[in-house]
């Protein structure tokens, strides 16, 4: 059996603590309002949003860190892993929602962009956002074509598909609104897989599917299924509009 050394195990060990104290203040924050947990989840993944923004700039040209990558952002290989959760070769990741009624604030949601062109990251910090207005040019942030994002439920995590630098700008500056491409809703995976910090297992048989790379989002995933257990979730009100929606068409009503 390979045996670890000192380092590694206290590093292993430091990660386990470091979950654990982000559930405990997961439940604590739950046992006096559970609203609170959306932004429990924006606070533990921000330096992330921080560091793909800026990570183009203090390193050398064509250097910059790869794209965040949902298909392995809480476990490597994530589609293939569950596939069983969504059936035989499937390859999906959540309930499909209607994302018509979903729009992200850039400043204010949980947007993960990877700027990785550092001129283009220059140029769109230099010239985007309404406090860079003269009276010769309106430098108002504003949604085109480009910009593709695609959330995940419960959380709220809004990945950038498209549009990386201006997007980054929108967050820096604290403004403008994309309409969300794609919605999908995981709660079928928090019902099936648990985490304990170390390894997600299947919840009905105890498989272990994989192990922790990062603590930090595991226990986002695991504040997940609290939000879950309490009846919440990121965007609400776009998830209340949707319902409606859905209600008006499959009864043939009238909104007035």
């Amino acid at each position: 059996m390979k045996q670890l050394s000192l380092s590694t195990f206290n590093k292993k060990k430091l990660s386990v603590s470091i979950f654990n104290n982000l559930m405990t203040t997961a439940h604590e924050i739950a046992q006096i309002n559970p609203l609170g947990l959306p932004d429990l989840v924006k606070a533990i993944l921000r330096p992330l949003q921080a560091e793909h923004i800026y990570f183009v700039a203090e390193r050398d040209p064509h250097n910059a860190p790869p794209a965040i990558d949902r298909y392995n952002f809480f476990m490597r290989d994530q589609p293939w892993r569950l596939s069983w959760v969504y059936g035989d070769g499937a390859y999906a990741e959540g309930e499909r929602i209607n994302p018509e009624p979903f729009r992200v604030r850039l400043g204010k949601d949980l947007v993960l962009p990877t700027c990785w062109n550092r001129s283009r990251f220059e140029g769109a910090l230099a010239s985007i956002g309404s406090q860079k207005t003269t009276a010769w040019t309106d430098r108002t942030w504003r949604a085109d074509s480009n910009h593709n994002v695609l959330i995940w439920l419960p959380w709220g995590i809004a990945f950038v598909l498209g549009g990386n630098h201006s997007i980054s700008a929108g967050i820096l500056a604290g403004e403008g609104e994309v309409e969300a491409t794609e919605v999908y809703d995981l709660g079928q995976v928090i019902d099936q897989v648990r985490c304990d910090g170390k390894v997600y297992v299947r919840i009905d048989n105890g498989e272990v599917i994989a192990r922790v790379t990062d603590v930090r989002r595991a226990a986002v995933f695991e504040i997940g299924r609290i939000m879950r257990d309490n009846g919440i979730s990121a965007f609400p009100e776009a998830l209340r509009q949707g319902q409606l929606e859905t209600l008006v068409a499959t009864r043939n009503l009238t909104i007035r």
